[in-house]
C-alpha cells in the first residue's frame, strides 16, 4: 500500500526533474570542464545507450568515439597516400610520353607510333585517338579518323563541332563500340585535342566502372591532351 509520504516524495522528485533544463546542464558542463575531474566516480556510474541497445559508461563511449575518429582519419590518410602514389606514377608516364613525342618525326607513321606509345604507357586501358579535318598529305589509319557517323555521338559533336574544351566522362553499354577491341568497358573519358579549335579526341576506357567518373581531377588528362595537341596540330589543314 502506498503511503502519503511515499506519494509526496515521488511527486517532489518528478517535479524536480521537470524543473531541470537540459540546455542549462550542457552549458554548465561546457563552462566547467573540470567537473568530471572533480567527480571521477560519475564517469563510471553514468551510462549512455548505444545504437546497438547496450548501455556503456561515459569513459567507454568516449574511447569508442576516439577509436572511430582514429579509424576515419587513418582511412583518409591512406586515401591521400594512394592519391600521391598514383600522381607520382602519372607524372612519370607524362614525362616519358613528352620525351618520346619530341623524338617522333612527322611522317605517315606518326599516328601508329603515337598509338603504340599510349598503349604501352596505359596497358590496362582501351585507347582510341581520333582526328578530324587533317591535311590530305597525311595517311592516317581509318580507325583514327573521326567520321560523320562518329559525329552522331553527342560528345564527338560537342568537342569537334561545338569546340567544347572540357573532358567529357562516359558511361553506358555502348562504350565498347567506341574502341577497336570489343572488350567490356564500363567507364570512359573523351579528352579534346586542342589548337585554335578542337581537332581531335583522345578516348580512354576502362573495365573498372570507378576509373573515370564525373567530378574526378582532370589535370593530368589535360596535360596529356596538351602534349598530343602540340605534336599533332602540324597535321591540320592550313
Amino acid at each position: 500500500m502506498t503511503t502519503k509520504s511515499e506519494v509526496h516524495v515521488s511527486t517532489r522528485r518528478r517535479d524536480s526533474e521537470d524543473l531541470i533544463d537540459p540546455v542549462a546542464v550542457k552549458d554548465y558542463l561546457l563552462q566547467h570542464p573540470e567537473f568530471f575531474n572533480q567527480h571521477p566516480a560519475l564517469l563510471r556510474d553514468l551510462s549512455i545507450k548505444h545504437e546497438s541497445g547496450d548501455a556503456v559508461s561515459l569513459i567507454e563511449r568516449q574511447l569508442q568515439l576516439l577509436r572511430e575518429k582514429n579509424s576515419s582519419l587513418e582511412k583518409k590518410i591512406l586515401h591521400l597516400v594512394q592519391i600521391a602514389q598514383d600522381n607520382e606514377i602519372l607524372e612519370e608516364q607524362l614525362h616519358r610520353i613528352a620525351r618520346r613525342l619530341i623524338e617522333i618525326d612527322h611522317n605517315n607513321e606518326i599516328i601508329p607510333v603515337i598509338n603504340d606509345l599510349l598503349i604501352n604507357e596505359f596497358p590496362s586501358l582501351q585507347i582510341r585517338l581520333g582526328l578530324y579535318d587533317l591535311a590530305p598529305e597525311y595517311a592516317v589509319p581509318s580507325e583514327n579518323y573521326i567520321t560523320s557517323s562518329d559525329l552522331q555521338y553527342v560528345f564527338y559533336k560537342q568537342i569537334i563541332l561545338e569546340n567544347y574544351r572540357e573532358c567529357i566522362f562516359l558511361r553506358g553499354k555502348g562504350l565498347a563500340d567506341l574502341f577497336s577491341k570489343r572488350v567490356d568497358v564500363k567507364s570512359g573519358v573523351a579528352i579534346p585535342l586542342r589548337s585554335n579549335k578542337n581537332f581531335g579526341v583522345l578516348l580512354l576506357g576502362s573495365s573498372n566502372e570507378n576509373r573515370f567518373y564525373e567530378g574526378m581531377g582532370t589535370l593530368f588528362l589535360e596535360y596529356l591532351a596538351d602534349l598530343l595537341g602540340r605534336k599533332l596540330k602540324k597535321m591540320l589543314k592550313q
